[in-house]
């Protein structure tokens, strides 16, 4: 039984197979394409090269496709907005027809996915059309360890919803509540990130860290624009926005008059941009905690399960951690749009075919992958010089201790947007000026943008103010007090870092690289950041490898046993 799940009509496209129950593959279209936040339209109606990769490691061609889970229930959307654009149209007929043909268009383009997946699989597949909350959820639960759970939901809009709420138990997941659009925390966030001159569905975690320089001296003035009733259920105050609440920044005058200028792309950032994004961030952390208590003292279970694409907020994450009245969260890696292609799958899975099995989620290696051989080919093809080392991560270890730049290519790629130490660029964290090396020689990003660390997961609790695992460096907790001298250079400004816990039976190599850097350094600890130059995807195979390699100030690439150098 083979199931295909698909997500990212607009945004981030992506590809999941189940095969006989068991998850197999997961794959952005991104990665394959090497264009930032691929989407489903740019790649043709179809997650063309996502699906190839599924295939491939699934080893079956279309035909063979028994099921296929689709993200979104186009329908709903287009009635659902219709609906709401003609109450905020206030009768203007040119309004509504802008919207509604652009409804249109994209209903078309949704139903097309249906229409170029049966001409590929013939007529005995299945295709289902979930909710695109449902699909967050499931995601995040069925990838989870918890028989029982909470789910909470929060992105800028699925079909019409921006929020919801889910509880959770065995193979049933069932919906508690729900807010629709407009009043949404992705929106206001995305709103706020297009204000401060960077780009919405791209740049929030800029805004993130760009929170952390601020004080949030803007908050009970952003208060009075996106209310916050006790329930944490966001409230737009409609007086701060265009008219027929429309045009690509929906803020008017009067928003202007208060905040001031929008920030232009490029413009220096000034502290009134800082703390207008920690007043942001603060508006968003108090609404989540207060849905969170809320959801709480419904369900009473002390597990949850966070979805949407709001949930890749680390900051916000961490804050839930500490102050949540969970004791166990669970994040799944790819908590965005590209995740709901797996939410689909599993919903195929659990719902529509009964099937109980869980498969808790704790490898997010499952990309494309490629061998020793296949990378030494990739290497004599491309005439390149290389050395093979049976004990690659002693090597490693001593080239990043002497204070080297490498690059780590290892095994399948991660699922999700962060970097997890199979597709890495690796540094010492003791070295005070790491960061700024890295952004002068490799990333050339702003200097407001922190670096995470990837730790030993026994050791973590030594360095950072974390009870909780962090497989997925989605939780940003407090460095202790302690530690901050040892590892300076994955510390942010606000004494915090974006933990990744390493286990040594998820991956045992990275894990022993780790080790072997703690004997020569004294600290289980490396800098972990994606291995992608700026405003381009994580690098997927050997030439892509290549490539950044030789076009960055990189010092070393270490793809399996072999090591290349400039």
């Amino acid at each position: 039984m083979n199931v295909i799940g698909l997500a990212g009509l607009f945004v981030d496209g992506a590809s999941a197979l189940i095969q006989d129950g068991k998850l197999i593959a997961a794959v952005e279209e991104e990665r394959t394409s090497r264009i930032k936040h691929m989407s489903i339209i740019q790649s043709g109606g179809l997650p063309y090269e996502s699906l190839a990769s599924c295939l491939r490691m699934g080893n079956i061609g279309f035909r063979d496709i028994d099921h296929v889970g689709y993200f979104f229930q186009p329908w709903r959307e287009f009635l659902s907005m219709s609906t709401f654009r003609m109450r905020k149209s206030l009768f203007s007929l040119p309004t509504f027809a802008y919207y509604e043909i652009d409804y249109l268009n994209a209903l078309r383009k949704h139903l097309a996915v249906e229409k170029l997946m049966r001409a590929q699989c013939g007529g005995s597949m299945k295709f289902h059309y979930f909710s695109h909350h449902l699909c967050h959820a499931a995601s995040a639960y069925y990838s989870s360890a918890f028989d029982k759970s909470a789910i909470l939901v929060v992105d800028a809009r699925g079909e019409i919803d921006c929020t919801s709420f889910y509880t959770a138990q065995g193979n049933t997941i069932s919906r508690i509540a729900k807010y629709d659009f407009p009043n949404s925390l992705g929106f206001m966030y995305a709103t706020l990130t297009d204000y401060l001159g960077f780009k919405s569905n791209n740049d929030e975690y800029k805004v993130m860290g760009l929170a952390s320089f601020g004080k949030p001296s803007y908050y009970e003035k952003l208060k009075n624009v996106f209310r916050i009733k006790e329930n944490g259920q966001l409230q737009l105050n409609y007086s701060y926005f265009h008219r027929f609440f429309r045009g690509r920044n929906y803020v008017n005058e009067k928003f202007l008059s208060v905040f001031g200028p929008q920030r232009l792309k490029g413009e220096k950032i000034t502290e009134r941009h800082m703390d207008i994004a920690a007043s942001l961030q603060k508006i968003l952390e108090t609404a989540v905690l207060r849905m969170l208590a809320k959801l709480h003292g419904i369900t009473k279970i002390d597990n949850l399960c966070i979805g949407g694409g709001v949930a890749l907020n680390s900051k916000m994450n961490g804050r839930i951690l500490q102050e949540g009245p969970f004791k166990n969260v669970f994040l799944h890696p790819a908590s965005h749009d590209a995740g709901c292609a797996l939410g689909a799958a599993f919903l195929i899975k659990h719902h529509i075919l009964g099937q109980t099995t869980r498969q808790p989620f704790i490898d997010p290696y499952l990309g494309d992958g490629y061998t020793g051989e296949e990378i030494m080919r990739a290497l004599e093809k491309s005439k390149i010089r290389y050395e093979y080392h049976d004990d690659i991560a002693s090597k490693t270890a001593e080239l990043l201790a002497d204070g080297k730049l490498v690059a780590w290519f290892q095994g399948r790629a991660e699922w999700g947007p962060r970097a997890l130490g199979s597709r890495s660029i690796l540094a010492d964290p003791t070295r005070q000026d790491m960061k700024d090396i890295i952004n002068a020689r490799i990333k050339h990003r702003e200097e407001f943008r922190p670096f995470g660390p990837s730790i030993t997961e026994e050791e973590a609790a030594k360095y950072f103010d974390l009870d909780n695992e962090s497989p997925f460096m989605l939780f940003v907790v407090p460095v202790l007090d302690n530690a901050k001298k040892k590892i300076p250079s994955v510390v942010h400004v606000d004494g915090t870092a974006r933990v990744h816990t390493v286990r040594k039976d998820v991956n045992p190599l990275y894990y022993d690289l780790l080790k072997k850097f703690e004997i020569l350094k004294g600290v289980p600890v490396l800098l972990n950041t994606s291995f992608n130059v700026n405003q381009e995807p994580i690098v997927n195979s050997p030439y892509d490898a290549l490539r950044c390699f030789f076009s960055t100030g990189l010092d070393y690439l270490v793809m399996e046993k072999y090591l290349v150098s400039k």
